[in-house]
């Protein structure tokens, strides 16, 4: 029986369904649902400007996908709230952090002593994620509770 889930949200497709999966369970299950969205704050790889300079890339497009911004957090989680409610989940506790997003996921969890975290398997940062490795993979590794990851 999970009484707390932590639900990693990024305002991808895959995160609002990663989000109706956890609302249900929460829902099924009578837990706590902390909805979980973290700006990421993380240095450009060494060699990246130089190489979306050559590619064309300008900084704008990948800029944010390092360096993500706690107003856009706070309405993710403000979204995630009306969703969760919709769905008929009354009670969300919300946190936006900032660095991170495996090290941050992981470590709420960890805090939270949550039983499930969730989160969609796929977000925004898929160039980073071809870079660097995607957040799902990384915290399913590195989760001290059972991880599912909702395509």
């Amino acid at each position: 029986m999970s009484k707390t889930i932590v639900v990693a949200v990024d305002g991808s497709e895959h995160g609002w369904k990663a989000l109706a999966f956890a609302a249900n369970l929460a829902k099924a299950e009578n837990a706590e649902m902390l909805v979980l969205h973290v700006v990421p704050v993380e240095p450009i790889p060494e060699g990246f400007e130089q190489w979306a300079e050559l590619e064309g890339i300008p900084r704008g497009d990948y800029y944010s996908l390092f360096h993500g911004s706690k107003a856009l957090g706070d309405k993710i989680t403000s979204e995630a709230v009306s969703r969760s409610q919709t769905l008929g989940i009354g009670t969300i506790r919300t946190r936006v952090a900032e660095g991170n997003p495996t090290t941050e996921i992981v470590n709420t969890a960890k805090a939270e002593e949550a039983d499930v975290i969730v989160l969609g398997s796929r977000g925004l940062g898929e160039v980073q994620g071809l870079l660097l490795g995607s957040v799902s993979h990384k915290v399913m590794h590195l989760a001290p509770c059972t991880c599912i990851a909702v395509k």
